[in-house]
């Protein structure tokens, strides 16, 4: 059976399942009834995998127009505006989380540990 993608008409939750090609309906990890999507298969994707996860975290029942422009047509331009609305600013290049720093001595102990652990010389 092929994966297709599905929304929940209770909670509105977007996710993918096996169905039957002639099946138009299935149900979702919620319990609710949900509609087959039309998609264009995983092949194509005008925008990137990432904003399916942006769009899993918004706020389904928000009246704010930013949210609802975004939940209807999660696009680039719509996620930036998004995220202009929720007052949240993209990341510049260089910024990232900070890389746990560990002393180099601990790093070594550890080292010496794992090797007389594992016998080696």
């Amino acid at each position: 059976m092929p994966l297709y993608d599905f929304t929940c008409r209770v909670c509105g939750r977007m996710f993918e399942a096996m169905a039957a090609m002639d099946a138009g309906e299935g149900i979702c990890p919620c319990g609710g009834s949900a509609k087959r999507l039309l998609s264009v298969g995983r092949g194509y994707r005008a925008d990137g995998d990432w904003i399916g996860s942006v769009a899993a975290v918004v706020e389904k029942d928000s009246d704010k127009p930013h949210v609802r422009a975004f939940l209807a047509d999660p696009s680039r331009a719509n996620y930036r505006r998004w995220m202009r609305g929720e007052g949240i600013r993209p990341l510049e290049d260089g910024e990232g989380r900070p890389r746990a720093t560990t002393a180099p001595a601990v790093g070594r102990e550890v080292l010496e540990r794992f090797k007389a652990r594992r016998g080696c010389a």
